[in-house]
């Protein structure tokens, strides 16, 4: 990519791959932490 090394490259969009994927992956396991937050204020 643009000339660069191919561990610079990796980097590049490794970095960003990896950090939408741990995103990704805690929205889904906090998807159902506001229902469990109501069930313990009862």
């Amino acid at each position: 990519m643009f000339g660069l090394p191919a561990f610079t490259t990796m980097v590049i969009i490794g970095v960003p791959a990896l950090w939408v994927i741990y995103t990704g992956v805690f929205l889904w396991l906090s998807r159902g932490w506001k229902h469990e937050d109501a069930e313990e204020q009862r």
